[in-house]
């Protein structure tokens, strides 16, 4: 039976219902507390050209930087890893922008500003494809920082190279007891030695494949006439 009193029970419970869903959004939503970072560190000034830039001759190597990526489990919210194969998330502790772009900047620093290979921005020969696998605060065993990536370079035919590189680096306990300043400076720090390794074997193997011979063209098979004889 609908008696208006019902209806008022009914009123009350589905506000109680909706002011609860509400509170639980807001907090897992409230980023009032948090502190957002950013991986990247200022460079420290004009760099020097690389041995590789400097003993090419000719006409620079080119590239494409195609799709830079990361795993699902990179988001936002810094992961830290208790155990090898669990995921948890800091609630406080946040990067400014998506992992994968602050890579991308390093990696095109890392290789047109510093390595002067010459950019391509449109369809390319050759194109370096990376993935962000890990970023993660690693709390087993010694406490350190670890960052990986699938890197991939390759052309309109072939994997010209492809490897998952790995670094690890230990987070400094003393940075006034601030524990998410010295996991950030870690990771900097990793992210930057995996750059720095990518950029050099990128750039070895544009040299290899920009004074590589071209490839010998097929000959014709010479067509005789029939010998006439008499």
């Amino acid at each position: 039976m609908n008696t208006p009193a019902a209806s008022a029970l009914l009123l009350v419970a589905a506000a109680a219902t909706f002011t609860h869903g509400c509170g639980v959004f807001s907090a897992a939503n409230d980023s009032g507390n948090a502190r957002f970072f950013s991986i990247e560190r200022a460079p420290p000034g004009p760099t020097a050209e690389s041995p590789e830039a400097s003993k090419a001759s000719g006409a620079p190597a080119s590239l494409r930087i195609g799709r830079v990526t990361g795993s699902p489990h990179l988001e936002e919210r810094v992961v830290y890893r208790d155990l090898a194969n669990e995921i948890g998330y800091h609630r406080e502790v946040r990067w400014a922008e998506p992992p994968e772009r602050f890579l991308e900047r390093q990696l095109a620093r890392a290789l047109f500003e510093e390595r002067g290979i010459r950019q391509v921005v449109g369809r390319a020969e050759t194109t370096l494809v990376v993935k962000l696998t890990a970023l993660d605060e690693l709390r087993y065993g010694p406490h350190r920082a670890r960052v990986q990536v699938v890197a991939k370079l390759q052309d309109e035919h072939l994997v010209l190279w492809e490897e998952t590189l790995t670094v690890d680096r230990p987070v400094a306990s003393e940075k006034g007891g601030d524990s998410a300043v010295a996991t950030v400076e870690a990771m900097g720090e990793a992210m930057e030695v995996l750059v720095e390794r990518i950029a050099d074997r990128v750039a070895r193997e544009l040299e290899e494949r920009r004074r590589a011979p071209p490839p010998r063209q097929p000959e014709s098979p010479s067509v005789e006439g029939p010998s006439i004889e008499g």
